[in-house]
């Protein structure tokens, strides 16, 4: 594996500023570019007739807030010259295994969670992408293409790339998969609703650092980004199948 800590193109600075001040400036600067691409996207949309409320116009609109977010990883990473901080490379034999890995242990982990809450009653909230494809049953098969080209490889780029890569650099891999984890949590605060809406933002942060791992243990952001992609497809194919009586 690859050294843990190199050398910043801010030395000057103090390891804080450099590490969680970069990682709280990517976060920033991807909520605020997915907020300026919403915009543009609902005007788009509108001025080609695609009409507000339908499942096009809302799978439309998701994937409009993920290239602001793939802009804002990007642009921070070129800007500020640090796209070192990025597990990249030609795939692998190697690397096919950590995504079946991964995506193995995700979806183990969400049959379990899932058997779990039900059989023990708990309230885990309501998902608000789950509830607009019980709404509209066609938005989960919309969000399959949404999900493998952008929003996982737009989350990853921005969760286990730049923010677990400044993290690493300066305090090493495991506060790394922790503290990208604990972010990628929070960023999904409201995507949930309800009183169980903590125990779904659990999961949630269980899920990174799963994710967090292969990544560090693949050294290639492709592992991620794949078995994230894979795992939000399950989801959304399970849960349109519900949606349209499928499941019985």
């Amino acid at each position: 594996m690859a050294s843990d800590v190199s050398s910043s193109p801010s030395d000057g600075l103090p390891a804080p500023v450099r590490a969680f001040g970069g990682a709280a400036v990517v976060v920033v600067l991807a909520l605020v570019c997915a907020s300026i691409f919403l915009s543009l996207g609902d005007a788009l949309f509108r001025s080609v007739g695609i009409e507000r409320g339908t499942a096009l116009y809302t799978a439309l609109r998701s994937a409009s807030q993920f290239v602001g977010f793939g802009v804002a990883g990007a642009g921070y990473l070129t800007a500020t010259d640090q796209w070192d901080l990025i597990h990249r490379g030609r795939p692998t034999r190697r690397d096919l295994g950590w995504t079946a890995a991964g995506f193995g242990v995700l979806l183990a982990f969400y049959l379990v969670i899932s058997v779990g809450i039900t059989a023990l009653g708990i309230d885990s909230g309501q998902s608000v992408l789950e509830q607009q494809i019980l709404d509209q049953p066609v938005l989960g098969l919309y969000y399959i293409p949404v999900t493998l080209l952008l929003v996982a490889p737009t989350e990853e780029l921005v969760f286990r790339g730049a923010v677990q890569g400044l993290l690493r650099r300066e305090y090493g891999v495991p506060f790394a998969v922790a503290g990208s984890s604990a972010t990628f949590a929070s960023i999904h605060f409201a995507s949930f609703t309800g009183e169980g809406a903590l125990v779904s933002l659990t999961v949630v942060l269980v899920l990174g650092a799963v994710l967090g791992v292969v990544y560090e243990r693949s050294e290639n952001l492709l592992v991620p980004v794949v078995a994230h992609g894979l795992y939000n497809v399950v989801q959304f194919a399970m849960t349109y199948a519900a949606a349209v009586g499928a499941l019985g």
